[in-house]
């Protein structure tokens, strides 16, 4: 059951099929349809069950999962001294015309159209049926007309393994696109609990897909939140634009241990990473 609820997951709206990472909930049963906000603690969370599921079944896909939320974190989530922040929201301006108007999810849908613009009438065809793009858009339950004429992207085919370049580059190409849109609001506060969860995540995902920039993300981020939240002896709560403040509650303390544990255990063989 965890396997497939993770497999199903990752097929799913919820899970940015080009960005990585995941956002907040489904509104439906079949995780297609998304609350687009992206929560930190979610990434922590489910980056350490797709490493776990990963080392009980050696099944690339699930490892694959957890790198994409960490280059998520690491490119979108990531404060320049090391730490994390909290999240980004769900809505965004829909048209830079009218910076008034924003809609559930309008930095990550697509019309059809847009996708033949810049992959070309063969390359979409072959982009669409892979993650179910429609020419009316696929989303038929919309009771507040949010997604009409677009697209949430889900993988509704599996792959072929011999087309793995052009996805790879079809990918970047949308993402350059994407990049290019109003952003949702980022929530630039650095939490102690939530960074002690994705500490945690990256620390393990250092050690078990081998991959060094994740342990140096881990220690970056802890050696910022010593220097941000750590006044004489007591842990605080949040850190924002140069202010520190509110002590600590149990949770902080708790994720803040466990994350120097999972440190400990993945670096105490590595010196020249401490």
């Amino acid at each position: 059951m965890v396997f497939k609820t993770l497999d199903e997951m990752a097929k799913g709206g919820m899970n940015d099929q080009l960005g990585g990472g995941f956002h907040r909930y489904s509104v439906d049963e079949r995780w297609f349809v998304p609350h687009f906000e992206k929560m930190l603690y979610d990434q922590a969370q489910l980056a350490t069950s797709y490493l776990e599921a990963y080392q009980l079944t050696k099944e690339d896909g699930f490892a694959q999962t957890a790198r994409d939320i960490f280059e998520y974190v690491l490119r979108d989530l990531t404060h320049p001294e090391g730490g994390f922040y909290s999240a980004e929201d769900a809505d965004s301006i829909i048209d830079p015309a009218n910076p008034h108007e924003k809609g559930e999810g309008a930095f990550y849908v697509w019309e059809a159209i847009e996708i033949r613009e810049y992959l070309g009438v063969a390359g979409a065809a072959i982009f669409n049926r892979r993650f179910g793009v429609e020419e009316n858009g696929n989303v038929q339950d919309d009771p507040h007309n949010e997604f009409r004429g677009k697209n949430i992207l889900y993988q509704a085919h599996e792959a072929d393994p011999a087309m793995a370049d052009f996805f790879r580059d079809a990918a970047e190409k949308l993402l350059a696109v994407r990049a290019k849109r109003p952003r949702p609001h980022l929530d630039d506060k650095v939490l102690a609990a939530w960074n002690g969860m994705m500490i945690s995540a990256f620390a393990k995902g250092g050690q078990i897909l081998d991959e060094p920039r994740y342990t140096e993300a881990a220690l970056r981020a802890a050696a910022c939140v010593r220097e941000k939240l750590w006044r004489d002896g007591t842990l605080l709560r949040r850190y924002r634009d140069g202010d520190a403040a509110i002590p600590g509650f149990l949770d902080d303390y708790a994720c803040m241990i466990n994350a120097q544990v999972d440190l400990y255990e993945t670096t105490f063989d590595l010196a020249h990473l401490t």
